[in-house]
C-alpha cells in the first residue's frame, strides 16, 4: 500500500516510452501510473521467466482481474446513480490511513526535514497533476460513456511519449508517428465533432456535454503523463521515498474529494438534509463498498507487474477498454455507435505499436 500502480512505461533516455530506474548492478525499478487504484509499483529486479506454464500466465490473469474490478466498479457506481467522486471517498480515506501509518509509524520516514527547495517544487508538481488528473478522470465520467472515457484516458501512453520527446529533444521514430496518428484519429472518432460527422450524435443536445467531457478527459491524460515524468525525476535525482510521494497524493486527493462534497451539498448552511438523503442510502453504501475493491486491484496489479514484462503489462491492461465496451453495450441502455468502437480500436492499436515495439527490441537485445 506504499506504492503507486501504473499502466504506462517509457524510457526517457533511450526510446521515450519506458520509465525505469537502473543502477550500476542492473537493478531496475519501473514507475507507472494507473487511475484506478493509484499507487506506485516498484520492481527491484528484472522480470524473470516463469518456471511453469501456469506461473507464466499468472501475471496476465492478475492484470485482467484488476482491469475487471476497476472497470466494473465504475460502471456499477454509475448504474446506481452515485457519483464516482463520492463513491471513492472511503477508498481514499483507507488508502491515506494505511500510507500514513506505514510511512510515519512503521518506517519512520521524515517528509520535509531533509528536502531541498527544488525537490519540494517537483513534489508539488507531482501532487498537483496527480490529484487534478485523477479528479478530472472521474469528473469526466459525468459527461462521457465509460468506453469513451477509458479510451481517451489511455491516450496517456502517447502523451507521455510526446512530452518526453520534447523534453529530451529526440526525433520521433516512424512507429511513434504512426501511433500518434492512430491515437488522434481514435480521439476524433470518439468525439465525433459535427463539422466532420453528420451523425445523430453530433446533432444531439448532449453533444456539447460530450465535448466538455472529452476535453476534461484529455486534460486528465496529459496531467497523469506529467505526473509520471515528475515522479521519475523525484525518484532518480532526489531519491524521494515512494511512500512520501504517495502520502501527499492520497491525502491531498482525499481533501479535494471531501471539499467537493462540502461545496456541492452546502453542508454548513442548508444542505444537511440532502446530504443525508444521498450518502445514507443503500445505493451509496453499495457503490462505496464496490469501490473499496480498488485495494484488491492494487494488490493484483503489484503481483502482475512483478511477473510480466512492462510492455505486455501495458497492452493487457488496456483491456479496460474492451471490458467497458462489453459492460456498456450489454447492461446499459446507452449503446456505443460504430465510430466510438472504431476510435477505441485505433487507440488500442497505438498502444500495441508503442509498447509492442519496445518489447521486441528488448527481446532482440537479450538474444544478442
Amino acid at each position: 500500500m506504499d506504492e503507486k500502480s501504473s499502466t504506462i512505461e517509457f524510457d526517457t533516455t533511450k526510446n521515450l516510452r519506458e520509465v525505469e530506474m537502473k543502477d550500476d548492478k542492473s537493478k531496475e525499478a519501473t514507475i507507472e501510473k494507473l487511475i484506478e487504484p493509484t499507487v506506485t509499483i516498484n520492481i527491484d529486479k528484472p522480470v524473470e521467466s516463469s518456471p511453469t506454464l501456469i506461473a507464466r500466465f499468472a501475471g496476465i490473469v492478475y492484470i485482467l482481474l484488476s482491469a475487471i474490478i476497476f472497470t466494473g466498479s465504475l460502471f456499477i457506481s454509475k448504474q446506481l446513480k452515485v457519483d464516482v467522486l463520492d463513491a471513492i471517498i472511503p477508498c481514499y480515506a483507507l488508502h491515506s490511513a494505511i500510507l500514513i501509518i506505514y510511512s510515519k509509524f512503521i518506517k519512520h520516514y521524515s517528509f520535509y526535514e531533509h528536502s531541498k527547495r527544488q525537490e519540494l517544487f517537483y513534489l508539488f508538481i507531482n501532487v498537483f497533476f496527480s490529484t487534478t488528473g485523477v479528479f478530472s478522470f472521474y469528473f469526466a465520467y459525468r459527461y462521457l460513456p465509460l468506453p469513451d472515457l477509458i479510451t481517451v484516458r489511455y491516450t496517456q501512453v502517447i502523451w507521455t511519449t510526446i512530452i518526453t520527446a520534447l523534453l529530451y529533444r529526440e526525433k520521433p521514430s516512424i512507429p511513434m508517428v504512426i501511433a500518434i496518428l492512430l491515437t488522434s484519429a481514435g480521439v476524433v472518432f470518439v468525439a465525433q465533432p459535427s463539422f466532420l460527422f453528420n451523425s445523430t450524435l453530433s446533432k444531439s443536445k448532449t453533444h456539447v456535454e460530450r465535448l466538455i467531457g472529452l476535453f476534461i478527459a484529455l486534460y486528465s491524460s496529459v496531467a497523469l503523463s506529467i505526473m509520471i515524468i515528475s515522479n521519475k525525476h523525484l525518484l532518480l535525482k532526489y531519491k524521494t521515498k515512494h511512500s512520501s510521494i504517495m502520502v501527499h497524493y492520497a491525502v491531498v486527493t482525499l481533501i479535494v474529494l471531501v471539499a467537493k462534497v462540502v461545496y456541492s451539498f452546502n453542508i454548513f448552511t442548508d444542505g444537511m438534509e440532502s446530504f443525508r438523503n444521498y450518502f445514507f442510502t443503500w445505493n451509496y453504501l453499495f457503490a462505496s463498498l464496490v469501490c473499496l475493491l480498488h485495494i484488491v486491484a492494487i494488490v493484483l496489479t503489484q503481483k502482475a507487474v512483478k511477473r510480466e514484462h512492462p510492455a505486455i503489462f501495458t497492452i493487457v491492461q488496456s483491456s479496460n477498454i474492451l471490458f467497458s465496451l462489453i459492460l456498456q453495450n450489454i447492461f446499459s441502455s446507452t449503446k456505443s455507435n460504430l465510430l466510438s468502437i472504431a476510435g477505441s480500436i485505433l487507440v488500442l492499436a497505438s498502444i500495441v505499436i508503442i509498447t509492442g515495439l519496445k518489447y521486441f527490441k528488448e527481446k532482440k537485445q537479450v538474444k544478442q
